[in-house]
């Protein structure tokens, strides 16, 4: 049984407030200059690999590879490490 709201949940649950960390994620997904917009499917991470954290095993992305850096810039995000 539910003993809290669920907004409370959301913002308070360690996995919850995890998953909004994109500092966090491992594989692909960690070191993806779109993590902060995109975050990859954690449902699917967690599905296929077991870690909420792991990699979006269905990303076809490599980062990296987005051609226009001052794009990313302008968006405020930084290029792959």
């Amino acid at each position: 049984m539910r003993t809290g709201r669920l907004a409370g949940i959301h913002r308070t649950s360690p996995l919850f407030t995890g998953m909004r960390d994109h500092g966090r994620l491992a594989g692909r997904c960690g070191g993806c200059e779109f993590a902060p917009v995109c975050g990859g499917s954690r449902s699917r991470a967690f599905t296929l690999a077991g870690d909420p954290y792991a990699e979006d095993p269905w990303c076809s992305y490599q980062p990296g590879n987005f051609p226009y850096p001052a794009d990313l810039a302008a968006m405020g995000l930084r290029p792959a490490a």
